[in-house]
């Protein structure tokens, strides 16, 4: 951004109680713009003035020209224009962007020219989300700055009445300039009449013959309308550009709420506004300080608080202060730690740890509380177990399917071994390419629920039909438990969901046998109580050898199948447990005394 006008307003009636004198009348000549000024693009206007870009011929620079608009002004808007040009030429300061001409141009109204700044004002950096280019350090930095050049004002007289993130500027390599000097206070001098604006729709404008700044940022002395505004009104406003760059919100809010705010006094702590943040508890100190409604107990110099922000920035903490809140912090953990408020006791006890890393109570409580689960999931973490569950959904559908793209092959094996039961054998290959659809489904859409009717229908259905094959009492319970195992081994466990699975499992094998007893079927095995012998009469045995290396086959099968689900359940439990205490253990490193 480029510099702009930057008009707000103002006000102050008060007579002034110092003899110092004002600003010296200089008289300035008649310099056509033209003839040293080739003019640019306007780069911001205001309700007084304009600032136009511009190249200095003589030198050969890039400058900005600041010139009145009006077509006729009156004497006091050319009074003030050109006492915002002295009183910043007359701060030679780095961060005061500087004056190189005051001059009339040929229709007699004043212009001057000054550097041209590229940058962005500290407003913009707040409003941005991506703040890369100007993080927190630059931006304290910046501040700081200010607060020296705004010191330097101080000794020289001047009060700048108007600082806040719109009159600060962060250049492109690292420069901070403090903009806009236009209602600035020289001390001794009454500059009521020169501050007045005439444009009072312009800008940020309090009530007129009331105060002088822009509500939000003003100090409740200048919010009173009182004569003898010092540098401590600048400090104020510091403070309040500080509360926003902790908080990225605005201490007072704009308009004649702000300045009913200011007199009125509100909490300044940060920390209290954004108890979410991280705020380092020095700079919550220091604003609360720079903020005070009582100017005599408040910050005296803006050299003071520009140091105390340096401090921080070279490392300087106090660690007294951070013991102190640390030891509240975990207060406020132990308290809500019994109050089951896991989440605001995690909190508590990690901004302990941060203040103080000596803290091993501190420690100890995260420790326990990584080690001992809650008796209820937060809502948090049970959508991310549900999140994580349909991922597990996806996988292992994935692998139902192979598998039962694997029992597709085998149902041609059964049926080339075995003999007739044509219908029912084609029942079977049905029932299992339907499973695999189904799991291919889930698949691409887990968590579906209109999904798991079908595939507990296939899976009852499949039981059923090989409880007809060979009996419902031989090969169909080996089936309905594994079945029953992969279920309650899934990510959708539940505690009512092991009584419809065993239920499930249970139908599918008494089908075949309900049938049976009813008639609907002949049946497939006849026992003698007198002989003590059962005889099972089924289709798919046609032979001694077939039939024995069907049932080793299926033996080894269903072993395989339990083995296979019971390690994978056991690597799992394994893995967490293993998780679990690797963090506890690198938990207890951040507060294990040395040599222990």
């Amino acid at each position: 951004m480029d510099q702009d006008d930057g008009v707000d307003t103002v006000v102050n009636t008060a007579n002034p109680t110092d003899e110092r004198p004002s600003l010296p009348p200089a008289a300035i000549g008649l310099t056509p713009i033209a003839q040293r000024y080739k003019l640019g693009e306007q780069l911001g206007k205001g309700g007084m003035g304009e600032v136009l870009d511009a190249i200095d011929e003589q030198i050969g620079r890039e400058v900005a020209i600041k010139r009145m608009r009006a077509e006729a002004p009156s004497e006091k808007q050319i009074a003030r224009f050109m006492r915002e040009a002295r009183i910043q030429g007359r701060l030679e300061h780095p961060a005061v962007v500087p004056v190189h001409e005051l001059g009339r141009d040929a229709e007699g109204k004043p212009y001057f020219a000054m550097k041209k700044l590229k940058g962005t004002t500290l407003a913009e950096i707040l409003k941005a989300e991506n703040t890369a280019k100007y993080p927190f350090q630059r931006q304290l930095r910046a501040l700081a700055d200010v607060c020296l050049a705004v010191e330097l004002a101080h000794t020289r007289g001047f009060v700048h009445r108007d600082l806040k993130p719109d009159n600060i500027m962060l250049g492109d390599f690292g420069e901070t300039y403090v903009l806009d000097w236009g209602v600035a206070k020289v001390t001794g001098e009454d500059d009521s009449a020169l501050v007045a604006s005439e444009e009072p729709g312009q800008g940020l404008v309090t009530a007129a013959g009331a105060a002088v700044g822009t509500p939000g940022y003003m100090a409740p002395e200048q919010a009173r309308g009182l004569a003898d505004i010092d540098a401590r009104a600048d400090v104020y406003s510091l403070g309040c550009v500080l509360f926003e760059l902790l908080t990225h919100d605005r201490l007072h809010p704009g308009g004649q709420a702000g300045m009913q705010s200011a007199v009125a006094g509100i909490d300044s702590r940060p920390s209290h506004r954004t108890p979410d943040r991280e705020i380092p508890p020095e700079l919550d100190n220091l604003t609360v300080r720079a903020t005070t409604p009582a100017r005599e107990q408040r910050i005296a110099t803006a050299r003071e608080l520009g140091e105390r922000i340096q401090m921080f920035l070279d490392g300087d903490r106090d660690t007294e202060l951070r013991r102190t809140l640390a030891k509240q912090h975990l207060e406020n953990a132990l308290s809500a730690f019994a109050e089951e408020d896991r989440s605001a006791a995690m909190r508590e006890a990690g901004r302990a740890l941060a203040l103080d890393p000596t803290l091993h109570r501190a420690g100890e409580l995260i420790t326990r509380m990584m080690l001992e689960p809650p008796t209820t999931l937060p809502p948090e973490v049970v959508k991310q177990f549900d999140s994580d569950s349909a991922d597990i959904v996806r996988r292992t559908s994935g692998a139902a399917a192979v598998a039962t793209g694997n029992y597709l092959l085998f149902a041609p094996l059964l049926a080339l071994v075995g003999g007739g039961a044509r219908l029912t054998e084609l029942l079977l290959m049905v029932a299992l390419s339907g499973m695999a659809v189904l799991f291919l489904l889930w698949m691409r859409r887990p968590g579906r629920p209109f999904l798991a009717a079908p595939v507990i229908i296939i899976h009852v259905a499949l039981i059923a039909v090989v409880g007809r094959l060979y009996t419902p009492f031989l090969l169909a319970p080996g089936i309905a438990a594994v079945t029953a195992m992969g279920f309650m081994t899934g990510p959708q466990y539940a505690k009512r969901q092991a009584t419809w699975v065993a239920t499930v499992c249970l139908i599918g094998v008494a089908l075949p046998f309900v049938g049976e007893q009813l008639g609907w079927l002949p049946p497939s095995f006849t026992v003698s109580a007198e002989h003590g012998f059962a005889m099972i009469v089924s289709p798919m045995f046609q032979g001694t050898t077939s039939t024995v290396v069907l049932m080793f086959l299926y033996a080894a099968a269903i072993i395989g199948a339990c083995v296979v689900m019971t390690r994978g359940l056991k690597n799992a439990e394994r893995r967490a447990r293993a998780h679990m205490h690797l963090q506890a253990w690198q938990l207890r490193q951040l507060v294990a005394q040395p040599g222990t």
